[in-house]
């Protein structure tokens, strides 16, 4: 696939994700439910949305046993606060979740796809660092 090829919604499928990572330094696999997942560092998965409009990055936060909610909606909240580019929340299994979205809908480049997912990883893996004042990330 020519690395300036700009791609639609409709040209989206699993097959070309993986095409997509495939080539790159980081590391691609895909979860026991079929899931994309990238890591560097961070792992996040790579989701598609109903309509394929946006991607969605989506990284799991691990917190210590016995961090209780208050602790968690704290992180969160710093994370929210400091780092703008990471959408953090605890979700309804009491999971801490970072979240970031990629349109597509206009179209895009799989070169910035993948450049877009570095920088989700590297600014997880920053909002962790800088924002994790009462050490519950594990």
């Amino acid at each position: 696939m020519p690395i300036n090829e700009v791609l639609r919604p409709s040209d989206l499928t699993a097959e070309l994700l993986d095409a997509i990572f495939e080539p790159t330094d980081l590391e691609v696999r895909r979860d026991n439910d079929g899931d994309l997942v990238v890591t560097r560092g961070v792992s996040c998965y790579v989701m598609q949305t109903a309509e394929n409009e946006r991607l969605m990055l989506m990284t799991f936060v691990g917190v210590k046993e016995n961090t209780d909610r208050s602790a968690k909606l704290e992180f969160v909240n710093r994370v929210n606060n400091d780092i703008s580019t990471v959408r953090a929340h605890v979700n309804e299994r009491e999971s801490i979740v970072f979240d970031y979205h990629i349109p597509i809908r206009g179209g895009i480049g799989a070169e910035a796809i993948v450049e877009a997912t570095r920088f989700f990883l590297l600014a997880s893996a920053h909002a962790i660092d800088r924002c994790d004042q009462d050490d519950i990330v594990r």
